[in-house]
C-alpha cells in the first residue's frame, strides 16, 4: 500500500484535532482516530462499508469511498434511492435523517452514532483490503 498521506479537508482536520480532547467516550475517540488514519492512508476504490443497513434496526448504512468521500443511506434493497453523497466526514456526520426521509425524528448521523456509542461501526470492511472474506 502507498504510504503517501492524503491531504485532509480543512473541516475534517479541525474535526479530528478537536475530537482528540472532546470525545465523549473511548469508542468515540477510537472512531475519530481510526477514521483519520483511513482518510490519510487507506484509499478504497471498492468502498469501505462502515455501517451496514443489515446490522441495525434503523437500516442506516454508512460507506467511505476513495479517501474521504462518504455515502449515508437508508433501507434494505433501496438500490441507492435513499442516500446522500458528501465529500468529507464532517458533512457526512451532519446528514439529518429526518430531512432526508430516513427516520421520523430529528437526528444527524453523528448523533445517531453517539446513541449507539459507535458499536455498530465495523472498521474491517475496506473491500480493497479483503480477499475471500478476510483482510489480506
Amino acid at each position: 500500500m502507498d504510504n503517501t498521506k492524503n491531504q485532509l479537508w480543512d473541516v475534517d482536520a479541525k474535526l479530528f484535532a478537536s475530537m482528540k480532547t472532546e470525545s465523549l467516550t473511548p469508542n468515540e475517540a477510537n472512531f475519530f482516530s481510526i477514521m483519520q488514519f483511513k482518510q490519510e492512508y487507506e484509499i478504497t476504490a471498492l468502498n469501505d462499508l462502515l455501517v451496514s443497513e443489515y446490522e441495525n434496526d434503523d437500516e442506516i448504512y454508512f460507506i467511505r469511498m476513495n479517501y474521504d468521500e462518504y455515502v449515508v443511506g437508508h433501507g434494505i434493497g433501496t438500490d441507492g434511492a435513499q442516500e446522500v453523497h458528501v465529500m468529507n466526514l464532517s458533512d457526512a456526520l451532519a446528514v439529518n435523517f429526518k430531512a432526508e426521509g430516513f427516520l421520523n425524528r430529528e437526528i444527524t448521523l453523528w448523533q445517531w452514532l453517539r446513541e449507539k456509542d459507535y458499536t455498530i461501526v465495523n472498521y474491517g470492511r475496506n473491500y480493497d483490503l479483503i480477499e475471500n472474506g478476510k483482510r489480506s
